[in-house]
């Protein structure tokens, strides 16, 4: 019986052990308040965008402005005008100004909610997993509300395109710069 008992407390103390782990991130990268992505300005920044949710896609220009009274506004529409939706950030408050229906849903709009405040906010509690000269990767949340940033193809170390992923709902958002034009 003192063998089982002291064998059941070695069992306990490696199990201990083990299941408190951390998460691995590269040494000295991993910080708690990260600068914003994609830095919003006064004039329209236009980006291509592809939005998979499970079977369905949509894709169209997402276009961001920073308006005089630091509110950002958010607007995606189809490539024929259709809007999807128009958000407003002003600093921590977020606001739907339309949405269509089938992504007028809480849990979606608390997503979208996050994953834009990380995009144009700086971001609170983001872990970055990987970096290089060309190729970023950012973590936040956990479980189903856990979104990974690839930020790629860099130009003034601003990223040219931006995937995010949310693995546990199937859900990836595109976006890809657009180049204005010098006339």
């Amino acid at each position: 019986m003192k063998q089982s008992f002291l064998f059941a407390n070695l069992i306990f103390i490696l199990y201990l052990f083990t299941s408190c782990g951390s998460s691995k991130t590269i040494a000295g990268d991993a910080t708690s308040h990260v600068t914003p992505i994609i830095c919003a300005e006064e004039y329209s920044q236009k980006y291509n965008m592809q939005l998979d949710f499970m079977k369905h896609h949509f894709s169209g220009l997402l276009i961001v402005r920073k308006l005089p009274d630091n509110e950002i506004r958010i607007l995606a529409s189809t490539y024929f005008g259709l809007s999807l939706f128009d958000f407003s950030l002003r600093k921590n408050e977020f606001h739907v100004n339309s949405c269509i229906e089938p992504m007028k849903k809480k849990k979606m709009l608390l997503l979208l909610e996050t994953d834009f405040k990380n995009l144009f906010l700086s971001g609170k509690n983001i872990r970055i997993k990987k970096k290089s000269s060309t190729f970023e990767k950012r973590a936040t949340g956990r479980g189903f509300g856990k979104s990974v940033f690839y930020l790629s193809e860099f130009n003034l170390e601003h990223p040219e395109q931006i995937k995010i992923k949310h693995p546990w709902l199937r859900l990836s958002i595109q976006l890809d710069k657009l180049k204005e034009n010098p006339n």
